[in-house]
């Protein structure tokens, strides 16, 4: 429990990624009574990074014309939002979104990884919408 709650978003995040936060996190909260739900949580994370990615070239006024999630990371890239260090683990929290959302059979993950994987999304956030 202790670990599934330690991570939180800055109140800079726009409360609409905060929300879908919130909902995934109560989903790995519910995994210890339904294990599966390890997964849906930790693949929804993905979906909410996306969300944030989408909400923070919004916000910096991103061509219309970058509507894949690819296109809107590099753009950010691109344009100092992202650090060169950080391009590496957004290309991983994508390629674990695309394989959530399109997958081949039903996966089940361990609590440790889900857990791991809400650090990392949240310090990802954290990192995109942190005032310097």
């Amino acid at each position: 429990l202790k670990h599934i709650l330690k991570p939180q978003l800055l109140e800079d995040v726009p409360q609409d990624v905060q929300a879908l936060f919130e909902v995934a996190r109560g989903a790995l909260l519910y995994g210890y009574f339904f294990y599966p739900l390890y997964t849906l949580a930790a693949e929804q994370l993905f979906r909410v990074a996306e969300a944030a990615i989408s909400d923070k070239c919004k916000a910096k006024r991103a061509p219309k014309s970058k509507k894949k999630f690819v296109e809107k990371i590099n753009w950010l890239a691109d344009n100092g939002t992202i650090s060169q260090a950080d391009i590496k683990a957004w290309t991983a929290i994508r390629e674990m979104r695309n394989f959530a959302s399109h997958p081949e059979r039903q996966s089940i993950i361990t609590p440790g990884l889900a857990i791991g994987w809400l650090e990392d999304v949240s310090e990802k956030i954290n990192t995109l919408f942190r005032r310097f």
